[in-house]
């Protein structure tokens, strides 16, 4: 059954409060899972009712321009005015994918998750991806990581240990669906186009993948990237900068008027070691954006 739990946020990052409410928005999820209602954007991509059930749900905790308090979610950023956008790139923002990895969720494929972050003035300062078919949780917490493995059942919260994997013959890569679709990899791994941002940086943290090779929305990576700073694992792009927590121009288009806005301007591959990122490069021809 679901429920609901009255909480306002705002501009503070509450553990307490953010997992009854990742909770919450799992179980939308897991109540359309097993035929979710779906329909075609103009982009093309897949959105179905939990995507925009989710979101609505999130703007009920985050959407208070009113109160200095913004918004960026996939599925309601294009309806937000300029001096909106702005005004949540210079403040407060609260960056939401409701559903990452919709069209594996609308397939009934466990490679999805939901991605909530705290941005201010333009740098990604927490977040947390919970994984509903997993029952798993990673979630910034100051300079940590937490780890909740029974989310449905209220389970305990403890410190993260991230398990990377070393370069190996036998490590897996994963790889986003227009890498997959304009890109060739010689190496002899096993290569997964998992179409899902948030599982893919998830099985890299826990050590179940090698590397994951993608580009990206901001909404797709902005809770990932919290995590990933405060881990051993590093992203670079394929031009050579390492991805960070900032929030500007020279990582993601940004620009109003640009068909691809909020996306990233290149590729970029996160690996435990500068090593692996080296040989997944130069193992494929990832195309210029």
């Amino acid at each position: 059954m679901l429920f609901s739990v009255v909480i306002y946020l705002m501009e503070k990052w509450d553990i307490q409060k953010l997992m009854p409410l990742l909770r919450e928005c799992g179980e939308i999820a897991l109540k359309y899972y097993d035929n979710p209602p779906i329909e075609i954007k103009a982009d093309k991509s897949i959105v179905t009712v939990a995507d925009k059930a989710i979101e609505a749900r999130l703007a009920e905790e985050f959407d208070r321009p009113n109160e200095g308090i913004y918004l960026i979610g996939e599925e309601t950023v294009k309806s937000r005015s300029e001096e909106y956008i702005q005004n949540a790139l210079k403040g407060t923002a609260w960056v939401v994918d409701p559903i990452d990895g919709t069209a594996p969720y609308s397939a009934h494929l466990p490679a999805w998750g939901i991605s909530v972050a705290l941005m201010k003035k333009g740098v990604i300062k927490e977040g947390a991806v919970y994984l509903p078919p997993q029952n798993d949780c990673l979630i910034t917490d100051g300079e940590k990581v937490l780890r909740c493995t029974d989310v449905r059942n209220e389970g305990k919260l403890e410190v993260f240990d991230f398990k990377p994997r070393p370069l190996s013959d036998d490590g897996i890569i994963s790889i986003s669906q227009y890498c997959a679709k304009n890109s060739k990899f010689t190496m002899s791994n096993q290569v997964f186009a998992w179409s899902g941002c948030v599982a893919s940086f998830y099985s890299l943290f826990i050590g179940k993948i090698m590397a994951y090779v993608a580009s990206l929305s901001l909404w797709d990576i902005a809770a990932s990237l919290a995590i990933l700073e405060r881990s051993s694992i590093i992203a670079r792009h394929q031009g050579g900068k390492n991805l960070s927590i900032q929030v500007d121009n020279t990582v993601f288009e940004l620009k109003a008027d640009s068909p691809d806005r909020w996306k990233m301007h290149a590729f970029a591959v996160a690996a435990p070691d500068d090593e692996t990122i080296d040989f997944v490069i130069n193992n494929s021809n990832l195309p210029e954006l």
